[in-house]
């Protein structure tokens, strides 16, 4: 897949470039096809010391931070150990690192209260050393205030931590013609009219690609 500089993605990158040199806890909101986890990878890929960590909807709290613990490097068993001990051992192997560190955690939509509960712990311990940015859909946004407000263990804490919390948009007109010139197709009253009412990114690379094929197998068709 080509990557494309689309304002989300310039977002995307400067969010991450604040959190990682400044140390801070950020949020970024995505809809799905904003093309979120594709910036998110290129900057990990692209960038020394910074982790990408995925939700997973099946997870216990428990097997969460484990997952963080070998995404900091440690290869030991530690599976009768406690969370406690566990966050602990990150903790302590992020610090021994001594050099700015970004934690990203995408598909934050994903997160039980009792898995998110404990970042503000782990904030609070490398705040000089981790910058932390959880990534989610609109409804973790939601899920998070709407915690907040009930007064959730350790949902306040976390909220109160986030130091921007940043939303991405759809794609402009101009950012479609780009896609769409990028991948060939040039013809403006084409891209008006079978792309401009994308709503997303994924969305518009997914016509885009039916539409090569469909006009591939035209022209196959026609010889």
């Amino acid at each position: 897949m080509k990557i494309f500089r689309t304002i989300n993605f310039n977002i995307v990158e400067e969010l991450c470039k604040d959190a990682l040199e400044n140390s801070k806890m950020v949020a970024l909101i995505g809809y799905p096809g904003a093309g979120k986890t594709i910036a998110l990878k290129y900057f990990q890929n692209n960038n020394e010391n910074v982790i990408y960590s995925v939700v997973r909807k099946s997870m216990t709290p428990k097997e969460f931070y484990l997952e963080i613990l070998r995404d900091v490097g440690y290869e030991g068993d530690v599976l009768q150990s406690s969370l406690f001990v566990i966050l602990n051992m990150i903790i302590f192997r992020i610090k021994k690192l001594k050099k700015k560190t970004l934690l990203i955690i995408d598909e934050a939509g994903k997160f039980k209260p009792g898995q998110l509960e404990y970042i503000h712990e782990m904030r609070d311990q490398t705040i000089d050393h981790l910058g932390i940015l959880l990534a989610g859909p609109e409804y973790f946004f939601d899920n998070l205030y709407n915690w907040k407000e009930r007064k959730v263990i350790g949902i306040p804490e976390v909220f109160r931590r986030l130091e921007t919390i940043e939303a991405l948009g759809p794609p402009s007109f101009i950012e479609i013609k780009s896609f769409c010139i990028a991948y060939g197709i040039t013809d403006l009253k084409v891209i008006r009219t079978k792309f401009r009412n994308c709503s997303n990114f994924g969305e518009l690379y997914n016509n885009i690609l039916k539409y090569l094929k469909d006009l591939d197998q035209e022209q196959d068709d026609d010889s």
